[in-house]
């Protein structure tokens, strides 16, 4: 069973965002556009051939927008810009901001139970953001789903049957709070605590990539089977007969402190 998903065409891939061929033409695109093929190709100082195979990918994923552009009689006038997407995404640096909020946070805020109640509503916002694209009935259902939405918001994550096992296993592969995690691993169990809610399943963290491992694995926790409670006879009856005695000496050292209260 594998949830890995690829970026549709309408997508923004983060691939492409970081591939380093395209991004020094991304980045001229986003900074003097709309340009043409040939003023790209002049600028880098690449053949036209090469600036339109990365458009492909570029324009494919969402990143770039194409227009065409009329004058007179002649043939059109293609012209590429950054979309408003790429304007958005690039450039964009939230982890030192929740970083610091993070340790502002844990600094200020003694109050425990404040803690938690803060805690709690911050995994029912975050759960916010993909309950309304998980729609399985069954939990297993809902983390295949949620490898998806995963993979497509850029984390690379992947849903497998785990070694000799029948449930399936989370794999994250790149971790979405990793510089927050590196502060306080509490983040782990907040991501974790977030999940649960979304599948209605609890998990368990088998495997950590801030212990060095290759991926953060989330597992179903196992079920608790109910254990046989062998009954005694004997032992009901000794122990009915000590509670006996017991209530039996509290009654009699109640009437003894009545008794003596009232001949004083």
């Amino acid at each position: 069973m594998n949830a890995r998903s690829h970026a549709t065409d309408s997508s923004i891939s983060g691939d492409v965002v970081h591939d380093f061929p395209d991004r020094p033409l991304l980045d001229l695109i986003r900074r003097e556009g709309p340009l043409t093929v040939a003023e790209m190709a002049r600028r880098i100082e690449v053949t036209p051939t090469a600036i339109r195979n990365r458009l492909s990918r570029l324009v494919g994923s969402g990143m770039v927008e194409r227009k065409v552009e009329h004058h007179g009689r002649g043939r059109p006038r293609h012209t590429y810009q950054a979309s408003a997407e790429t304007h958005r995404r690039l450039g964009q640096n939230y982890a030192d901001l929740a970083v610091v909020l993070w340790e502002e946070m844990m600094r200020t805020i003694d109050d425990r139970k404040l803690r938690r109640a803060l805690f709690a509503r911050i995994i029912d916002r975050l759960a916010e953001h993909y309950r309304s694209e998980m729609r399985a009935e069954s939990w297993q259902g809902r983390m295949v789903q949620l490898g998806s939405i995963l993979h497509d918001r850029g984390v690379e994550a992947e849903v497998t049957g785990g070694e000799g096992a029948l449930l399936p296993i989370l794999r994250q592969h790149s971790c979405p709070y990793h510089a927050l995690a590196e502060v306080d691993r509490a983040v782990c169990a907040m991501e974790r605590k977030m999940f649960e809610k979304l599948l209605g399943q609890g998990l368990r963290i088998s495997q950590c990539r801030l212990d060095g491992h290759r991926s953060c694995d989330f597992e179903a926790k196992p079920a608790i089977e109910p254990r046989l409670i062998t009954i005694d006879p004997p032992a009901i009856a000794r122990s009915r007969s000590a509670r006996s005695l017991t209530t039996a000496a509290a009654s009699s050292s109640a009437v003894e402190e009545l008794t003596r209260t009232e001949t004083d």
